[in-house]
């Protein structure tokens, strides 16, 4: 796994995680190439979407999930 490698990465906190995250998804995208198993993985999620669209969040609900996640552990490091 990644993290055993960079252990640097696990000693950052939730914030810094983010915003690591944030950072390597849009650096990832400005390459503006994919694999091939990476077309089929969103291919097969774009299937199962189609199959179920009801089984989905919305950007809000995921937002929301994170804070009360963020907001929990804040509270349990108190």
């Amino acid at each position: 796994m990644i993290l055993e490698t960079l252990p640097a990465v696990s000693a950052l906190t939730v914030d810094q995680k983010l915003r690591l995250v944030s950072e390597l998804w849009h650096d990832v995208s400005r390459e503006g190439t994919i694999t091939a198993d990476t077309a089929a993985l969103l291919d097969e999620r774009l299937q199962e979407h189609a199959a179920n669209p009801a089984a989905v969040r919305s950007t809000e609900q995921v937002t929301a999930g994170i804070l009360a996640l963020k907001k929990h552990i804040a509270a349990s490091r108190a």
